[in-house]
């Protein structure tokens, strides 16, 4: 048996799963505090289920949204310093006035990971007990061709923990775009939120622990999969946005959808998702209009229109989570799960261990580029295995090869996505929750 929360302000939710059938949902508890209202409602479960919970997995976005993001020291490495202040980074508004300290170190690399510019470490060596002495734990690292080489990131993030090993740094390497901004902004942003993480997780591993000894804990991602919480204190951006993604996975779940087409039906409008090998299409950025794009991969989902194609031989479920049905959907549509409820916490229930490999590649010539998108696909593996996925069971969900604009032949984009510990095209049979929705 699989279990989801949902964690918000001072309440928590809970489903059990089992297979496809939900077997219990938990009335939302509130308390006076989150943990208080986590402890209510896993203690309940507990005398029901006991040991048969093997899995427990949270969605901890919307606490997060609403933390106070830390202060942070912002570590840009590239060949020059911006040439005035309009040629600075901008960062979002909502996360700008976290930056306290910006500093600027000579360095970077091109697209072939070639130096740009010899890394100024002694330079910042020199202004590295200023920041340290400052009082602040947080550090994001940015550098210019950190896509292609990270060497410069690590050179400089080693050179502070071996100062003080109890900062929290953020790489911006770990997070993939083409732009220096949306890796800096994400980078940043995960720097500001990492004491958040390290308290939710903290508070989860505790709780989890003292009621379900035996399960895996884990935390809900963006891109519709899940991540053992110890990675939740290091990646917490990634952790922020994945209601969306667990509500498409939890209707194809109940819909018995592998791959295929997910319409939601809510009081605000009509979206739409796609399923690929029993998890939702995703990706790599979350756009923000003109702002700095968010660097983390993210189900795709899109308002539903008029003139959405329709696909013949494509399988879809249309669930309908409107407060009222006493109407039809819009556009005619026909919901298969008519009267749906709790599924984010289905999806967060049924979510499998996800890991990606997306990086730049050297290729000179098509056996090569099989070779290094053969070599991507099982390090993926591997990283889902190493978060506790079963070898057997771990399958490749995406895996592509992107040409590289501007002039670079021979540079490559590799984006693989793994995953494994929930089989997504298990066949049973709807269960009753499910046939109580289509009823």
């Amino acid at each position: 048996m699989r279990l989801g929360l949902m964690l918000k302000g001072t309440s928590c939710r809970a489903l059990v799963l089992e297979g496809r059938s939900v077997v219990s949902v938990a009335e939302q508890r509130q308390a006076s505090s989150l943990a208080e209202a986590l402890h209510s409602v896993l203690s309940s479960l507990r005398l029901q289920f006991g040991s048969r919970i093997t899995d427990v997995t949270a969605d901890v976005g919307r606490v997060l949204a609403a933390a106070r993001p830390g202060n942070v020291v912002a570590v840009r490495i590239s060949p020059r310093p911006p040439a005035d202040q309009f040629h600075n980074t901008r960062l979002p508004v909502h996360i700008e006035p976290a930056v306290t300290k910006t500093v600027h170190v000579q360095g970077g690399h091109d697209l072939r990971g070639r130096p740009l510019a010899t890394l100024g470490l002694n330079a910042f060596l020199l202004e590295l007990p200023s920041i340290l002495s400052g009082g602040l734990r947080n550090i994001a690292i940015t550098a210019v061709g950190s896509t292609a080489s990270a060497e410069h990131e690590t050179r400089i993030a080693d050179a502070i923990l071996s100062n003080n090993s109890d900062m929290r740094i953020s790489i911006s390497s770990d997070f993939y775009s083409s732009a220096f901004r949306d890796r800096d902004y994400t980078a940043v942003l995960n720097s500001a939120l990492m004491e958040s993480g390290e308290e939710l997780a903290a508070m989860l591993d505790e709780a989890g622990k003292r009621h379900f000894p035996a399960a895996a804990l884990s935390y809900a991602r963006n891109d519709g999969g899940r991540a053992p919480l110890a990675r939740l204190a290091m990646t917490p951006v990634h952790a922020l946005r994945p209601e969306e993604a667990m509500t498409i996975l939890g209707a194809a779940t109940l819909g018995g959808l592998c791959d295929g087409e997910v319409v939601i039906c809510t009081d605000e409008g009509v979206s739409v998702g796609n399923m690929r090998g029993g998890l939702p299409v995703a990706r790599s950025l979350i756009r923000q209009g003109y702002e700095a794009s968010l660097a983390t991969n993210a189900t795709v989902v899109e308002p539903y229109t008029a003139n959405h194609p329709v696909r013949p031989g494509i399988k879809s479920v249309v669930a309908d989570i409107r407060t009222s049905q006493d109407t039809r959907p819009e556009y005619g549509l026909v919901p298969t799960l008519p009267r749906a409820r709790d599924l984010t916490l289905v999806g967060c229930a049924a979510t499998p261990l996800t890991a990606w490999i997306d990086r730049l590649e050297k290729v000179s010539g098509q056996a090569d580029l099989h070779r290094v998108q053969h070599r991507a696909e099982e390090e993926a593996s591997s990283a889902a295995v190493q978060l506790g996925a079963s070898p057997t069971d771990t399958r490749i969900i995406e895996s592509n090869v992107y040409a590289m604009p501007y002039g670079n032949p021979g540079i490559v984009r590799i984006r693989v996505q793994a995953a494994g510990g929930t089989c997504g095209s298990e066949e049973r049979a709807l269960d009753a929750y499910a046939r109580e929705a289509t009823a």
